[in-house]
C-alpha cells in the first residue's frame, strides 16, 4: 500500500516534466507512464448485534399433590354392659319327715288253733259178712280203733302293755339353691378404625423468576477499507521509453 502511495506521488512529479517535452516533441522520451486508476477497496466486518435484550420471566410451577395414608375412627371405643343372669342349682337334702316317739301299746292275747288226734271208738272184735268161695260165711273180725281230727285253739301269748319306739322318718328334699346371683359384666368394646388414603398438597403452586439472557447475532457488513486511487504507472514503450 505505501510502495503504490509512493509510486502514485512519484508518477504524478514525472508527469509534470514530460509534459512539455511530449507537446513541443523536444529529443528521446527518457520515462513514459499511463494513468491508472485503483478503485475504492470495501472488505467484510463482523460485528454482534443485540437481537433481544435480557429480561426476566416468571414461570409458573403448578402445585404438586401426593396421596398419604391416614387412619379414621369409624366407630369410637365403647363399654357394652351386659346382664349376667343368676345361676341355681336343685340340691337334694335329707330332711325329717316324722321324728322318732315311743308309743304304748296293749296287746291281746295271742290263740292259736291247734289241730290233734282223737280216739272216737277203740279198738275192738266184731262179726261181718263176707262172701269166700261164692259161700255167703259170716266172720269174726278185728275192727280197729277209730280216730278223728280235732281243732281247739290253744293261748300262744296272754298278751299285755308294751311300749314300742318308732325311729324317726326321713325323707329327700330337693330344693333350688342359689348358685351365682345375677351380675352386670361391662365389656369394653375397641374402637373401630379404616385406613384410607386421601389426596395431600405436597408443594404448593409457586412462581419461579427466570432470566432469559440477551440474544446475539454476527451480522457482516461492507466497509470502505481504503478510498479509490488515481494515479500513473510506468510503461516500456518500444522505440519511445
Amino acid at each position: 500500500m505505501r510502495r503504490l502511495t509512493a509510486f502514485l506521488a512519484l508518477a504524478a512529479s514525472c508527469s509534470l516534466a514530460v509534459q512539455p517535452a511530449i507537446a513541443g516533441g523536444y529529443g528521446a522520451s527518457l520515462e513514459c507512464y499511463q494513468p491508472v486508476h485503483q478503485p475504492a477497496q470495501y472488505g467484510s466486518v463482523a460485528e454482534t448485534v443485540l437481537v433481544s435484550p435480557a429480561r426476566t420471566v416468571h414461570d409458573t410451577v403448578p402445585a404438586r399433590y401426593g396421596h398419604q395414608a391416614r387412619t379414621i375412627v369409624v366407630a369410637p371405643a365403647r363399654v357394652a354392659y351386659e346382664i349376667v343372669p343368676a345361676q341355681y342349682e336343685t340340691v337334694a337334702r335329707q330332711v325329717l319327715v316324722e321324728p322318732a316317739r315311743t308309743v304304748h301299746r296293749t296287746a291281746p292275747p295271742v290263740y292259736r288253733t291247734v289241730s290233734e288226734r282223737v280216739l272216737v271208738s277203740p279198738a275192738r272184735t266184731g262179726f261181718e259178712w263176707r262172701v269166700i268161695n261164692g259161700h255167703r260165711v259170716y266172720c269174726k273180725v278185728q275192727i280197729p280203733a277209730e280216730y278223728a281230727h280235732r281243732s281247739r285253739q290253744v293261748m300262744v301269748d296272754p298278751g299285755g302293755t308294751y311300749a314300742e319306739t318308732i325311729p324317726a322318718v326321713y325323707g329327700v328334699a330337693h330344693e333350688r339353691v342359689l348358685v351365682r346371683p345375677q351380675q352386670t359384666v361391662a365389656r369394653h368394646i375397641p374402637a373401630v378404625t379404616r385406613t384410607i388414603s386421601e389426596k395431600v398438597l405436597v408443594e404448593p403452586a409457586r412462581s419461579v423468576a427466570r432470566m432469559i439472557p440477551a440474544e446475539y447475532t454476527t451480522r457482516h457488513r461492507q466497509v470502505k477499507v481504503r478510498d479509490a486511487v488515481d494515479g500513473w504507472q510506468q510503461v516500456s514503450l518500444r522505440g519511445s521509453c
